[in-house]
């Protein structure tokens, strides 16, 4: 399994802000052990990555690694940065670091967040009062929510903490895509066959998983 680790950050902000927000996201990480397990096993082979660049304003995930803006994580709360980073670690189980191919990438964007958030839902998860979430479109793949979504009076009204990495021309290259759905499905897979049949991981998140939708 890849390590934690930082990269260089720029742009003024100071290796001690980065250095921190790592090791509270990395903190955040270990109380999932006993808490919330299953996100904690899909975390592994996750880094945690401190980024300044203009590109990224709030996180993000590429596949291999959790991104994040060190100064906007300083202005979280610590149930929000768990949040935030659980969010994202289903976001690379899924594949939302592919290239949206949609003509409303912010529709497909709400589209991920409530499928994953459906899933964080069965697993117990405290959801943030501004979290994506149709009640209507609860068991539905996000295709389904995307396109029910079109005749959503005002979508804009729902604003995403995190950014899809796909939507913000960072998306991998071609072919590290099929490399990294080889990865994900293998330790998808092995993280299923783990906690299949226990109170962990209920079966309608095991097949979402499996079939990364």
């Amino acid at each position: 399994m890849r390590q934690d680790r930082r990269l260089s950050t720029s742009h003024g902000v100071t290796t001690v802000l980065a250095d921190e927000q790592v090791a509270a996201w990395q903190q955040d990480r270990r109380t999932w052990a006993e808490q919330r397990p299953i996100s904690a096993a899909l975390a592994e082979p996750l880094a945690i990555v401190a980024v300044d660049e203009p590109w990224l304003t709030t996180a993000t995930t590429d596949g291999r690694r959790l991104m994040f803006r060190p100064a906007w994580s300083a202005g979280l709360g610590e149930q929000q940065r768990r949040q935030v980073q659980e969010h994202l670690v289903w976001h690379a189980a899924a594949g939302d670091y592919r290239a949206c191919h949609h003509e409303s990438p912010h529709r497909w964007h709400l589209a991920c967040d409530h499928t994953i958030n459906a899933q964080l839902l069965q697993l117990g998860a405290a959801l943030p009062a501004e979290a994506v979430l149709f009640p209507a479109a609860i068991t539905w793949r996000r295709e389904e929510v995307y396109a029910w979504l079109e005749e959503h009076p005002w979508p804009e009204a729902e604003h995403p903490a995190d950014q899809l990495y796909g939507q913000i021309e960072r998306a991998p290259a071609v072919q590290d895509l099929e490399k990294l759905r080889i990865e994900w499905q293998r330790h998808i897979r092995g993280v299923v066959k783990h906690y299949l049949s226990t109170h962990w991981l209920p079966d309608g998140v095991a097949a979402w998983l499996l079939r990364r939708e």
